[in-house]
């Protein structure tokens, strides 16, 4: 494989679009030069920042692209990929990673054991009995579908099809994120004996200079199940395909109508791909029939998984009184009551769950905050952005006060917070939430850490030991992948209509309705 892309991109600095395109000017002197080319440029950076590797190739942009030379011959910084345009280093990049894991799938690995399970079919539908039986005829297993289409229990069945035919494999689970990692060991454990669970940083050791595991010193594994796919981004897969043995299988499982990654390149999107899929053959499934009776709350998350943002909005206006999603029209410029009400009710109840647990030790935390760590999960209150009317800072300075925004000591006992970085030396990982406790000198920050050997635990740090670390009241839906909540209030600032962003509006909409377990309340423009 090429050498590794930059980790993530989020928040590059000012200056560096006008920075590259001068860097490629002076290494491949354009053609015909001008502000158009330059706004190209500036394009696709910001699709990049966004997670996308092309831009659609208009008329316009042909035009820009093919007058300055940057389109001709196998050394030049642009690559048209059909209706879409991109810098070739990046797409060439997508097209290894696809590469690679095709000729994973189909490299031969030792003959099974034991055979296979005669009742499979009694307890699964022939779609999830395709899934199971994918991993006996390919080494990558593609397994793609909505919330409520049994794809949890579909690895279960995958997992013990998979001991049972090999004994002694040795098998790991991970995702991008601790929250999404731990929902999927919990789910994995509540139908089964415990495995290795965690993010993907943790199982590659990610550190400051790079991974402790690579080619070199590759994992121990001879499966590893990735879920949450539509959040792994194209440098992240390539450090893993870097330290993955040859014989290792890899069950993939993820949504593809879920947001791409915040980090540049979309591999579970790409995956999904019919011209791609298909290249898997055998191994790429996906589950349609959903088990989960979740009303109004489905057929809207279908709305928008099929693409008509105004089919979507005049359906919205339609839904009956008694459904589990309900629509609040509000005025832009005023934050909304229900929210501020929602809110300061819930941070009153985490302030009486969380009052005296800096007192506990260590042995009674676990016990003692458990009530604590339940209520903070039942409820999540999504934006779709950071900053702006309704965004997080929004969210945040109205509740909160921004002068409290500056000091952890002045944030509320029960407030709820967010790792903002991997810190494996703490067992906490990049969006793990936890809580306020204590007061002034005394503040410490209540998380829940997996321990080495896979364990559950909560653990007290100072605010010193976090190298980041946020007011979590909100989180923007992109942090909210990987999250479920019983209930669920999306802040929707912009309007419900087709246009240029319609896709990723659909995708952001899509997530934040995605997350909601039994009701969810959409607070739009009047």
């Amino acid at each position: 494989m090429t050498e590794l892309l930059p980790l993530g991109n989020s928040g590059w600095p000012s200056g560096f679009t006008a920075g590259l395109h001068a860097a490629l000017r002076r290494r491949i002197p354009p053609q015909v030069d001008g502000p158009e080319l330059e706004e190209l440029s500036r394009d696709l950076v910001l699709a990049l920042e966004q997670g996308e590797l092309t831009v659609p190739l208009t008329p316009e942009r042909l035009v820009v692209a093919e007058a300055s030379g940057w389109l001709q011959g196998e050394t030049s910084p642009l690559l048209r990929q059909g209706d879409r345009l991109g810098w070739r280093r990046w797409l060439q990049a997508m097209e290894q990673v696809v590469d690679e894991l095709v000729e994973r799938a189909h490299a031969s690995f030792p003959e099974p054991v034991n055979d296979a399970d005669p009742g499979l079919s009694a307890r699964l539908n022939p779609e999830q009995c395709a899934a199971v039986r994918a991993l006996d005829q390919a080494s990558v297993v593609l397994l793609s579908g909505g919330p409520g289409t049994g794809k949890t229990s579909t690895v279960v069945e995958i997992l013990a099809r998979a001991e049972a035919r090999d004994p002694g494999l040795r098998i790991g689970l991970a995702a991008p994120t601790g929250k999404a990692a731990r929902r999927l060991g919990d789910a994995v454990l509540s139908e089964r004996a415990p495995l290795p669970c965690s993010t993907l940083h943790r199982w590659l050791e990610a550190g400051s200079r790079g991974f402790g595991r690579h080619r070199h010193r590759p994992l121990e594994l001879d499966l590893l199940v990735i879920d949450e796919m539509s959040m792994l981004d194209l440098a992240l897969t390539q450090a893993l395909l870097e330290a993955l043995p040859s014989a290792c299988r890899l069950l993939l499982v993820g949504d593809p109508a879920q947001l791409p990654p915040v980090g540049s390149g979309a591999v579970w999107h790409r995956l999904q791909q019919p011209e791609v899929r298909d290249r898997f053959g055998a191994g790429a499934v996906h589950l349609e029939r959903t088990y989960r009776n979740r009303g109004a709350l489905a057929e809207m998350a279908q709305l928008l998984r099929q693409g008509d943002l105004t089919a979507f909005a005049a359906d919205l206006t339609a839904l009956p009184e008694q459904a589990n999603l309900q629509v609040h029209p509000s005025p832009l410029r005023r934050f909304p009551a229900l929210v501020r009400e929602r809110c300061i009710q819930r941070l009153k109840q985490l302030e009486v769950l969380a009052r005296d647990l800096d007192r506990c030790s260590d042995q009674e935390l676990m016990a003692a905050s458990r009530s604590l760590f339940e209520s903070l999960e039942h409820d999540l209150l999504l934006c779709p952005r950071r900053r702006g009317p309704w965004s997080l800072e929004d969210v945040h300075r109205t509740l909160l006060g921004a002068s409290a925004l500056l000091k952890v000591e002045r944030w509320p006992v029960g407030l709820p917070v967010i790792c903002g970085s991997n810190q494996p030396e703490l067992g906490l990982a990049n969006g793990d939430l936890g809580v306020a406790i204590g007061a002034g000198s005394e503040r410490r920050l209540l998380f829940q850490v997996v321990d080495p050997d896979g364990q559950l635990e909560v653990r007290r740090f100072h605010p010193a030991r976090l190298r980041r670390l946020e007011p979590a009241v909100a989180l923007t839906i992109h942090r909210a992948q990987g999250s479920e909540a019983d209930r669920v209030i999306v802040l929707w600032p912009d309007p419900l209509e087709d246009g240029p962003a319609a896709d990723h509006q659909r995708r952001l909409l899509y997530t934040a309705i995605t997350r909601a377990r039994v009701s969810l309340d959409l607070v739009t423009v009047i």
